[in-house]
């Protein structure tokens, strides 16, 4: 990806085409661009001073320009990794749950669209390395998400705006998708103010940090990388099987960088000016 204009726009190829290609012709591998949002230099108020125990203190935090994907990652776009890397031998292949939308590799052609989970961190690193970008620091993850307002929601700072289209997927959130994975990029009303979606709800998301509860007190006001080590990685952006508060976006999680389940996938970052080599 060598891409520098703010928003790649990728024509997307329909799924019955991309599922007879991948049945007839396995070896091929159609690598899918993935379309990524420019977040603008700048500083934003990261956590806030009547969060949870990790949440706390809000503190003004300074990112460079930056860019994130849109939507997480796809089935689709994480199949073409998966074929690269040896398909059924890779040592990245989703865990498989035994439920339509949830059994790998089937649900790679017949839910393209979906986000991929059943992923590790180990996993989403793996790709983002082969795409040659990275997961998004906590810092980059919270700013996309809130904007430079601190909204506490993506949409603003009120977890129902009654608008007529549902803002995230939710558990029993009457959202079109209960209590069950929807497709990327489909509760477009809950979009942040930079147009990114789907930080909200849906799945949790792994991000590059090591889970630190008490790292907001000692956190640089520049560019923030998280912990230089530890036993959790940290998620955010709460899933289908949350409520709606658990995905306010102050909200941090942590799982074992080795785990993989059904409400946790992953989105990529990159460096907007990447620090060029020098000789």
């Amino acid at each position: 990806m060598k891409k520098t204009n703010a928003v790649v726009k990728v024509k997307w190829k329909k799924p019955n085409l991309f599922a007879m290609i991948c049945l007839l012709l396995p070896l091929v591998v159609i690598v899918e661009a993935v379309e990524m949002v420019l977040v603008p230099a700048g500083a934003f108020m990261m956590g806030h001073d009547n969060g949870d125990p990790d949440e706390v203190p809000a503190h003004e935090v300074y990112l460079d320009a930056y860019y994130i994907s849109k939507t997480e990652i796809t089935n689709q776009q994480y199949y073409t990794f998966w074929l690269a890397d040896g398909g059924e031998q890779s040592q990245h292949t989703p865990l498989g749950f035994g439920l339509d939308r949830l059994d790998w590799p089937s649900c790679a052609i017949h839910y393209a669209d979906y986000p991929a989970v059943g992923v590790s961190w180990e996993d989403a690193s793996a790709y983002a390395k082969w795409t040659g970008c990275r997961l998004p620091t906590e810092a980059e993850w919270e700013k996309a998400a809130r904007g430079d307002r601190g909204n506490l929601w993506p949409w603003g700072n009120q977890i129902n705006l009654k608008k007529k289209q549902p803002l995230a997927n939710v558990w029993d959130g009457q959202d079109g998708y209960d209590n069950q994975l929807a497709p990327v990029g489909y509760f477009a009303e809950g979009s942040s103010v930079y147009g990114v979606l789907d930080m909200a709800g849906n799945i949790w998301e792994w991000v590059a940090d090591w889970y630190d509860a008490s790292y907001y007190h000692r956190s640089p006001k520049d560019d923030p990388q998280g912990a230089i080590a530890g036993c959790w990685k940290s998620l955010r952006g709460g899933s289908w099987i949350d409520n709606m508060q658990a995905t306010i976006s102050i909200n941090r999680y942590y799982a074992y960088p080795t785990v993989a389940t059904s409400f946790i996938g992953f989105r990529l970052a990159k460096d907007a000016n990447p620090p060029s080599n020098q000789n």
